[in-house]
């Protein structure tokens, strides 16, 4: 259950849209810029892993 002052915020903010809308926006937008952030995080790590690797002799 969403608190109160979300909701107050997100109808006041909303205008016509209607405030579940916006909500939905907001909550997509978080969700996509965290998966790609994600996987923006695990390809580095995968790069620097192949390159201590490499760099000790363990690499394949």
């Amino acid at each position: 259950m969403l608190d109160s002052s979300v909701i107050s915020y997100f109808k006041a903010k909303a205008g016509k849209r209607g405030y579940q809308t916006l909500i939905n926006e907001t909550l997509r937008k978080v969700i996509n810029t965290n998966s790609i952030g994600q996987n923006r995080l695990e390809e580095t790590l995968r790069k620097i892993i192949r390159e201590e690797l490499a760099a000790s002799g363990h690499a394949r």
